[in-house]
């Protein structure tokens, strides 16, 4: 079985496999695997992924972090720092695997499903289906690009002008997610329009139209005018990525309500004035 098998190849005790395991830090065939009784076949690859910090179980959501919730939807206002999905060597410490902790406690099977997804570094709203009565028409809302979505950045610079577009493709080069040309890669687009303007650097706010990985940190970068504190792609150093999801609205997708979800900007940001498309309506 799973756990007799690491304990020879680890050498460790019974406790630390079983804590590794539960820990979501255990794959076969490239899937988390939990059964520590499981049985395994000869052709199958295990990997182990060893977390740098240890079996540390150290995040879960807070009640007053969450933006919306009803039978069907929650949003919350993720952190920055924190995944929104597990990550190869730690299935605990992410908002997914919160969420559905979160949820226990009043339900026994609570169902949790998620259409989107927020980098690490940044902030902002994520909303997740509770219910399977609604997930396949929220998965259609986000896949029919129905879901409106804002983001605020502070970004190296100032761009010469107060709007414009970027439409190249995101695409991978040498393992790296990169701007290409249109047809060469996933189509992306989004729209900027500057808030602010200080000395050496500008407050965007950025409309993607797609949801591509990165698109936005790839765009600004393309543009000359990389997000403050994005280390990988070339941002000014800072404590945090200065990237928050500011704004997300769609349609109730049980209701047919007109749905409005905004996280306020962060408290360590620096002075933000929002421009009165964004201040309207929350």
């Amino acid at each position: 079985m799973l756990a007799d098998f690491l304990m020879d190849k680890l050498k460790l005790p019974l406790d630390q496999v079983m804590d590794l395991i539960d820990f979501g830090s255990v794959q076969i065939d490239g899937r988390q695997y939990r059964n520590p009784q499981g049985a395994l076949a000869v052709d199958q690859q295990i990997t182990v992924h060893l977390p740098w910090l240890g079996v540390h179980r150290s995040y879960e959501i807070s009640s007053q972090r969450i933006l919306y919730q009803d039978p069907y939807l929650l949003a919350y206002d993720k952190e920055a720092g924190i995944p929104s999905q597990q990550t190869p060597a730690d299935g605990y410490n992410n908002l997914f695997a919160a969420a559905v902790r979160f949820l226990a406690a009043t339900s026994s099977k609570p169902y949790v499903a998620m259409h989107h997804r927020l980098d690490r570094e940044t902030s902002g709203v994520m909303i997740f289906a509770l219910d399977r009565a609604v997930n396949a028409r929220l998965g259609s809302a986000f896949e029919q690009r129905k879901v409106s979505k804002d983001y605020l950045a502070w970004v190296k610079g100032s761009p010469p002008n107060d709007c414009w577009v970027v439409s190249e493709d995101i695409g991978r080069s040498a393992g790296r997610y990169v701007c290409c040309p249109r047809g060469t890669g996933k189509s992306a687009e989004t729209t900027f329009h500057v808030c602010r303007r200080e000395s050496d650097h500008t407050l965007v706010w950025a409309q993607p139209r797609t949801g591509r990985t990165h698109q936005i940190r790839l765009h600004l970068q393309r543009c000359g005018y990389p997000i403050i504190g994005d280390r990988l792609y070339g941002g000014p150093p800072a404590a945090r990525l200065l990237l928050h999801a500011f704004r997300l609205s769609l349609i109730h997708p049980l209701t047919q309500s007109p749905l409005l979800l905004v996280a306020p900007v962060p408290p360590d940001w620096p002075d933000v004035c929002l421009p009165y498309d964004l201040r309207a309506n929350g």
